[in-house]
């Protein structure tokens, strides 16, 4: 039997990125099944059921609340009660055909100045917030983001998940194996 010429390093290369593309879109789908059993600064540690070696660890991290502009126009109508937030600009209120034909020219009945609150008073009020821990004003509110899960498996984990997959516990991309017939009949 004549056997094929060793594939290329590049096919293999080739082969573990479209495996690693599967299985970073199987680990999402799987997370999605028990993401909502963590709460926040909850970690589990989970060991291999052949041997009790350990398997690694998933936890949820538990972030520290922070202060946020949750409701802008709230903010931006308190903050308008101090005259001096506003900012005067000049806007363009005329078609840009009107515009540019009277560039060069002084055309005061294209332009209205508008007041304005400016980012920076928002910024300012958020910077206060932060500072003195309480709300200085409608509209920010602190908030506590949801954690990520975070899943590590432990440095010596290879082997022992090597033995689930050899054992029919997990398939070779590390998805769970249905049981056999004879493993149903079993129990």
């Amino acid at each position: 039997m004549n056997l094929p010429e060793p594939l290329p390093p590049e096919v293999e290369a080739i082969a573990l990125k479209a495996l690693e593309s599967r299985v970073t879109a199987q680990l999402k789908m799987t997370k999605v099944d028990f993401s909502s059993r963590y709460e926040a600064g909850e970690k589990r540690t989970f060991r291999s059921p052949l041997d009790d070696a350990r398997l690694g660890i998933v936890y949820r991290t538990d972030p520290e609340a922070e202060w946020r502009i949750t409701d802008r126009a709230a903010l931006r109508q308190h903050l308008e009660t101090f005259p001096g937030n506003f900012v005067a600009r000049l806007v363009i209120v005329g078609d840009e055909a009107e515009v540019l034909a009277v560039l060069d020219q002084y055309a005061s009945h294209l332009l209205e100045e508008i007041s304005e609150v400016p980012d920076e008073v928002f910024n300012a009020a958020l910077r206060e917030s932060r500072e003195t821990g309480q709300a200085v004003a409608p509209g920010i509110t602190k908030v506590k983001p949801g954690g990520s899960l975070t899943v590590k498996p432990d440095e010596r984990a290879g082997d022992a998940i090597k033995r689930m997959v050899d054992a029919g516990l997990l398939t070779w991309d590390g998805r769970r194996a249905l049981p056999t017939g004879e493993q149903r009949e079993a129990s």
